[in-house]
């Protein structure tokens, strides 16, 4: 018996850049058979932006987020290839794909039109502003997605305006994860009527709700939002707080349990009488910042690591994903071979079942690995395949 989750599960994979790929990883990781549909011709930013892996042709990028996957090298602007992909909706039976609203529609490829060959298929879309409104045809990445959201105007400092963060929140937290959901969701949906559906993902929809509990506040009627104005962006004592040798810890003891240890802790009584948690006294802050520059990081870390009351470090890379034990000991990072002589340290995937395991078969691939072995596998001849091949089918 399979001991993974989704084993089940065969998926075209039509995605490029971040979302996509990262949701179809995480359902290759749960067992589920992911066939990327790829142009070997076109560009993809986050698969080949970056130099490739020691003596591998691929790119640390490819290695992670192709892991797992099968690849078939199709050129769709080909009538060839897209016989190919009606063949392969007949048994791959979720597509997901990630063009721009009406793309797949021009190419023969549609919900629509694959549907009548496969009433049980679950089609998911992901754009950037979903499939109807007047901004549907707009291009976006993910800070345009937080620009947009009313995200960043309540972010940041006054001083400074938005802050960038080094990932891509609407791309994971907004695309891909809410992909994951409304798939296994429809799927759901199907085991109980015998239904497919289409699922229609918009980057800015999905990470709206972010706003979280301002925004649930401004949408109740309260005022909306500054910068460093409330509990959890900068107006209270929950932040960032520098150490004498320019590293950083971060303070989050909100509750009156952990807020106690930590006033006594770092001896500033004060702290307990302020009477609203969502707005710090400037004096108070200004005191928790000089006593954290008093000492530096290494201390506060040891400090802290000994009291219960919500103070972490700041960590590199390193620390947090190399050295962490608590992370080591989550089994966060897997070691995946790359040829006969390499391994690459790759993110794992982070969801833990009792019963059914994550896998790990294999690091990404060259685009088209899988090419004759899927083409055979549908009863394409040799022959056929190399004549394919002459009308740049696989370009």
């Amino acid at each position: 018996m399979n001991n993974t989750a989704l084993s089940n599960l065969k998926i075209l994979d039509f995605t490029t850049l971040l979302p996509g790929p990262y949701a179809t990883l995480m359902l290759a990781d749960m067992g589920a058979e992911v066939l990327k549909i790829s142009s070997p011709s076109k560009y993809d930013l986050v698969l080949e932006g970056d130099v490739p892996f020691k003596n591998s042709t691929l790119t640390p990028n490819a290695l992670w987020l192709n892991r797992n996957k099968k690849t078939l090298a199709l050129n769709l602007k080909t009538k060839e290839a897209i016989e190919i992909i009606k063949k392969l909706v007949m048994e791959y039976d979720i597509v997901i794909e990630q063009f721009r609203p009406g793309i797949m529609k021009k190419l023969g490829l549609s919900y629509e039109e694959l549907s009548k060959l496969n009433p049980k298929l679950i089609y998911c879309s992901i754009t950037s502003y979903g499939q109807n409104g007047p901004d549907k045809d707009r291009a976006g990445h993910d800070i345009n997605f937080l620009a947009r959201s009313g995200l960043m105007s309540h972010s940041g400092r006054v001083n400074s305006g938005p802050v960038l963060y080094n990932t891509q929140i609407a791309d994971l937290a907004g695309g891909a994860l809410h992909s994951i959901i409304g798939i296994l969701a429809a799927l759901n949906y199907r085991n109980l009527t015998g239904q497919g559906q289409y699922i229609d993902i918009s980057m800015l929809d999905c990470i709206i709700p972010l706003n979280s509990l301002d925004g649930a506040g401004f949408l109740a009627g309260s005022t909306d939002p500054r910068p460093e104005s409330g509990l959890l962006n900068g107006g209270s004592f929950y932040d960032f707080y520098k150490t004498k040798d320019d590293r950083y810890i971060s303070i989050a003891s909100l509750e009156p349990k952990f807020l106690k240890i930590f006033s006594e802790a770092i001896n500033i009584p004060e702290l307990l009488r302020e009477s609203d948690i969502n707005k710090i006294n400037p004096s108070t802050k200004e005191r928790i910042k000089s006593k954290i520059e008093e000492k530096d990081f290494s201390y506060w870390r040891e400090f802290f690591s000994k009291l219960d009351c919500c103070v972490e470090p700041v960590l590199s890379l390193k620390e947090a994903l190399i050295e962490d034990e608590h992370i080591k000991s989550r089994n966060a990072i897997v070691e995946m071979p790359v040829g006969e002589e390499n391994t690459v340290k790759q993110f794992a995937m982070p969801i833990k079942f009792s019963k059914t395991k994550a896998c790990y078969k294999h690091v990404g691939r060259e685009i088209g690995n899988d090419t004759t072995e899927i083409l055979k596998s549908l009863g394409y001849s040799n022959n056929e395949i190399k004549e394919l091949k002459n009308k740049n089918v696989f370009k």
